[in-house]
């Protein structure tokens, strides 16, 4: 300390101390204290526990200000390097002055004081050139060998060396060293620690280096850092920028502790953009949503740490927490707009739990975590009212009501779009009959016009017939310059089979080339070179159009239908683009492959679209698939819908690793489902006995996304269990807002208020500080 008495005596003139006043207000926390009890996080749960009412919650009118909140950062850290691209400070303690630190890099450490006049001998294992192999060297001699296991930062070397033991005798020492090599490391020394003179017994405590190794700090039990100049240079810890001041501490453990201390606010702009994603769910209601559920949740559960030290945690167990680096504007716009503002019931911040993905339905938090509690009750993931999605059209279907006709009708509507002379309503004694010369060099003059192959007026050969038709098509699709040329022979008799012999040689590499692109039903080939009727020929006709992009049309995903403007996604990174519908357009319906003329079309968002347009931007043809996760609001989840197997092995050893040792499994039935249909008891019987699971126990002993699942087995010929399938919905444990579903509501129309009272029975929005 000493040493560091000149610096500490400059800053007492430094113009920067009035700005380190304020980081002054709360007190260092270090303390070894009893472990806190297993957190319940909003999203992903490990382990069931119950979610009583609290007393000690803050009632709205209880703040005066924005409260701090305190977020470990790492618990059991064996050093700690705090980092600043600008000034910083440290501070040994909350009466401690800020010391100046020039460096950019602090590292904070671990040391052994020795009882007075005492020598003290310890085994230097090795020196790693980074904190991950150190790491990794800790680790396995934590669990070979007996005694403290230390790294200190060599700055002179630029290494991180491991250190063990802390022993009164050079023969421990020895025999120390001779575990460290059984724990497979080949040249460890014996160093001796020179007698010092401390005021207390042999403790562990903090000293803090810079990079260059000058010493800052030594013999505390605790020091914080500051940055001098917060928005262009944050503190920065394992990677991450952070706003507020980074506190580490040594914990009872007798390992480090990191927390970044900063104003809730603050905290919440790196939480909100890691809970849902502003990028992929850029809609600022939503946004609200999460920002009011994430400030209620960590305001109801602040303090539930505090034996170690801190509230919360940054990873999943609490909140996702990434600091400053994460921040986004649009998220940064959520929590400003929302600042303040809590959801509560009876006049207290709920435990405003969530979940990513629902699968359509939320859980009452009883079925769950084993307790009800009234603003957490089952609720359905979709609007109450929805408005209208429907696409409509004046072309009557009455054509299309034979089967026979069906089949044509997409084909139809292509060719009709794209200007071919066809009658305004096909029927079935038109389809049926045989098709003219004239007809066909329509049709085929037609085609060549819109692929632009310059084609002649009056094509060759038997064109009313399979093979001389599909030897015209091919030159009017593509002129001189035809794929069919690279047909060869053996190509011809393999893709035709037997009924190759019914065409001319001259004929079949066209009608390969079209079976190739499937555009060649194989029913015409049986039919042979006889005359072709009508609908055959328009077939073949616009399935080769489409294997040559003919009509053009455009794809996207849609945006919900607003009645008046269809809005497709073109790709990542591509604008939207928007059409009108013409009053009479060709609509179908595609599901499984087949396409079904429709008078309506529902386009709820997320459909598969594509359309042709004419000159003026109306939509003239629309097909849309279905989004086969559904019509609830969390429908854009890759999760809305999922699969999974195990083997009766692979379920044997899933379950082990939760400690259900059933041996192999015979049977699992699902004994209870809660309110939305969430297994809520589950009976696991095997060869060594059975077993039985509740709540969230159930998925991650069996290692499922969500208890929202139904049960498939497979069995041998014996009727011996083989293996089991789970279909099932959803991501996280079910409870509160589901963020997807949430998103969801937000591209209906909803505000962030309502949201969270579809999702809160019975809640308030109040503003817990100005």
């Amino acid at each position: 300390m000493s040493g560091n008495m000149a610096d500490r005596r400059s800053f007492r003139v430094h113009p920067m101390r009035r700005m380190l006043a304020r980081w002054l207000a709360l007190c260092l926390i270090g303390a070894s204290l009893p472990a806190a009890a297993q957190v319940t996080r909003p999203r992903r749960v490990a382990e069931p526990m119950p979610t009583p009412a609290r007393t000690s919650a803050p009632k709205p009118e209880t703040l005066a200000l924005e409260p701090e909140i305190r977020i470990a950062l790492a618990t059991s850290a064996d050093f700690a390097t705090v980092t600043c691209d600008g000034p910083m400070a440290a501070l040994a303690s909350a009466a401690s002055e800020p010391l100046p630190i020039s460096a950019r890099k602090a590292i904070v450490q671990l040391e052994l004081a020795s009882p007075k006049g005492a020598e003290r001998y310890r085994v230097e294992v090795a020196a790693f050139k980074t904190r991950e192999a150190a790491a990794e060297a800790v680790g396995r001699l934590r669990e070979r060998v007996a005694g403290p296991v230390l790294t200190r930062y060599d700055a002179r070397a630029q290494s991180y060396v491991v250190v063990v033991g802390d022993c009164a005798a050079p023969e421990d020492a020895d025999a120390l060293m001779v575990s460290v090599v059984n724990a497979g490391f080949r040249r460890p020394v014996v160093t001796r620690d020179a007698p010092s003179s401390p005021t207390s017994p042999a403790t562990p405590s903090l000293g803090v280096t810079t990079e260059g190794g000058a010493s800052l700090l030594r013999g505390a039990p605790s020091c914080a850092f500051v940055a001098l100049d917060e928005d262009r240079a944050p503190l920065q810890f394992g990677g991450q920028a952070y706003r507020g001041r980074i506190e580490v501490f040594l914990n009872r453990r007798g390992r480090l502790t990191v927390v970044n201390v900063a104003p809730i606010e603050a905290y919440l702009r790196g939480v909100v953009p890691n809970e849902l994603s502003p990028t992929v769910f850029s809609n600022l209601e939503a946004l609200k949503a999460q920002a009011i559920a994430a400030r209620t949740y960590a305001l109801r559960n602040r303090g539930k740490y505090a034996a170690e030290g801190y509230d919360l945690l940054s990873t999943a167990a609490s909140q996702v927490y990434r600091g400053q680096g994460s921040e986004h504007p649009l998220s940064d716009r959520a929590v400003l707009e929302t600042r303040g503002l809590v959801a509560t019931y009876n006049g207290e911040p709920i435990d405003a739990l969530y979940t990513s993905t629902s699968g359509g339905r939320t859980e009452s938090s009883e079925y769950v975590f084993g307790s009800p509690q009234p603003y957490l009750k089952s609720v359905l993931v979709a609007p109450q009212a929805r408005a209208a999605r429907w696409v409509t059209s004046t072309r009557s279907l009455e054509s299309w009501r034979d089967p026979e006709l069906r089949l044509l009708a997409r084909d139809w509507a292509l060719l009709a779009v794209a200007g071919f002379p066809l009658p305004e309503r096909p029927t079935l004694s038109y389809c049926e009959s045989a098709a003219t010369v004239r007809d066909v060099t329509l049709w085929l003059n037609a085609a060549a016009r819109l692929a632009q192959t310059g084609a002649g007026e009056r094509p060759s050969g038997d064109v009313a017939r399979l093979g001389g038709f599909a030897q015209a098509l091919a030159a009017a699709l593509y002129g001189a310059e035809s794929p069919t040329r690279l047909v060869t022979p053996e190509d011809a008799r393999y893709w035709l089979g037997p009924e190759a012999e019914r065409f001319r040689p001259e004929e079949r590499a066209a009608l390969a080339y079209f079976a190739r692109e499937q555009a060649l039903r194989p029913t015409l080939l049986l039919a042979g070179d006889r005359p072709l009727t009508r609908g055959a020929a328009l077939g073949l006709l616009a399935r080769a159009l489409q294997g040559r992009g003919l009509p053009s049309l455009q794809s996207g995903t849609a945006r919900p239908y607003d009645g008046r403007t269809l809005t497709l996604r073109m790709g990542k990174g591509k604008d939207d683009q928007r059409w009108t519908i013409a009053p009479d357009a060709h609509l179908f319906r595609n599901f499984g492959g087949e396409c079904l003329p429709v008078e309506r079309l529902e386009l709820i968002g997320g459909e598969q679209v594509r359309l042709y347009a004419d000159g003026d931007g109306r939509a003239r043809y629309l097909e849309a698939t279905p989004t086969m996760n559904g019509a609830t609001s969390d429908r854009s989840s890759p999760f809305s819908w999922w699969d999974a197997r195990l083997t009766t092995a692979e379920l044997q050893a899933q379950l082990a690793k939760a400690a259900v040792n059933v041996g192999e499994v015979r049977e699992l039935t699902a004994l209870a489902r809660g309110d939305s249909g969430r297994v809520a008891r589950l009976r696991v019987a095997g060869t060594r006995g059975a077993s039985e699971l509740t709540g969230l126990k159930i998925r991650s002993a069996l290692g499922l996304r969500e208890n929202l699942f139904v049960i498939i087995r497979e069995r041998d010929a014996a009727g011996r269990l083989t293996g089991v399938r789970f279909v099932g919905r959803g991501w996280g444990h079910g409870v509160g807002m589901c963020q997807v579903g949430a998103y969801g509501l937000a591209v209906e129309g909803y505000t962030h208020e309502r949201i969270l009272k579809h999702f809160y029975t019975g809640i308030t929005l109040e503003r817990l500080y100005p």
